[in-house]
């Protein structure tokens, strides 16, 4: 095990219980595979991660500390370990994670083809071997970096089919090995999102899958669910209330310039009426009335919420 100095002064070491795991499985050369419904932050964990692995702030302007894969069903031998293109060769993620020492991040993992998957296999089953060699598209030789690790993601684990994530394909075993004891749920994180989002917004979006998941009988942690609400859609709906709010306040940009209304922009109703108009029209009714939509949106423009709002975004702005 490689000792290291961690960058543990980010507010996701507390929130998310699995941090410090994480980390202790890479420093020990362990393969880890986060999972959970689309929206919960697995990539955004990853790439923090690898941050703190190395001691890192993100933002610093150095080289990203990490290689990612977006898997699918079209991703190549070449994207993986490199091959000739038409415009010449070009080396794969994973030959540059293990030769330059990064975190090489295979999102969404399962939705990769399973033969082409297997050329994974090798490395993986090396991550914790000293010096070990793996060959590149040009069969050459190519030495692990002491540094080298590996975090995937995906929604399902990969033995078989899902009801809301049909694009993932069966793994075989011997790669899901390759991560065994080092698996991780990646769920719905109630202090995270109240932490990183603004609380009328976060405390309606919590309502919403509450009663979501009320509608769908299941139970209040269950991320499988057909109507999905997560970090990443309110975040999406965060945006919208920020823009409507700076306007609505008159608060300034960064030039000095006040924000001023402007006819038919984008609010936070608009968000949740775009998020409710892909739902079952009598789920979308019901879920309405369990969470007093319409007294929330009467409300979240008084002159009280206005200024907790404009307390709140000078906070963030330091």
């Amino acid at each position: 095990m490689k000792r290291r100095t961690y960058t543990l002064d980010i507010p996701e070491i507390k929130q998310i219980p699995n941090f410090m795991k994480v980390l202790d499985d890479l420093s020990s050369g362990n393969n880890v595979f986060l999972v959970g419904s689309a929206g919960t932050g697995k990539t955004t964990l990853g790439e923090k991660v690898a941050y703190a692995l190395f001691g890192r702030t993100e933002n610093d302007k150095k080289a990203l500390p990490f290689v990612v894969v977006n898997c699918n069903q079209w991703t190549s031998p070449i994207d993986i370990k490199g091959g000739q293109t038409i415009s010449g060769y070009k080396e794969g993620a994973l030959i540059e994670a293990w030769r330059d020492g990064k975190i090489l991040i295979l999102d969404e993992m399962p939705k990769l083809d399973a033969n082409t998957a297997g050329l994974l296999n090798d490395a993986l089953a090396k991550s914790s071997k000293p010096e070990a060699i793996i060959f590149n598209g040009l069969n050459e030789p190519i030495v692990k970096h002491h540094d080298f690790g590996c975090i995937a993601t995906g929604n399902v684990i990969g033995k078989g089919a899902s009801g809301n994530y049909v694009g993932n394909n069966k793994q075989d075993a011997s790669l899901l090995d390759r991560f065994s004891g080092c698996i991780y749920r990646i769920g719905f994180n109630e202090v995270l999102e109240r932490q990183l989002v603004y609380a009328p917004v976060a405390d309606i979006c919590i309502k919403i899958r509450k009663a979501i998941l009320a509608y769908e009988g299941k139970e209040i942690g269950d991320d499988d669910t057909e109507d999905i609400m997560t970090l990443r859609t309110m975040l999406n709906m965060e945006r919208a209330y920020e823009l409507e709010m700076k306007r609505a306040t008159g608060l300034k940009d960064e030039h000095g310039k006040p924000y001023r209304k402007v006819p038919n922009g984008k609010t936070l109703k608009d968000a949740l009426e775009s998020y409710f108009m892909v739902m079952n029209e009598d789920k979308a009714n019901k879920i309405k009335l369990e969470v007093n939509l319409e007294g929330f949106l009467n409300s979240y423009k008084g002159v009280i919420m206005m200024n907790e709002f404009k307390t709140e975004y000078k906070k963030r702005l330091g």
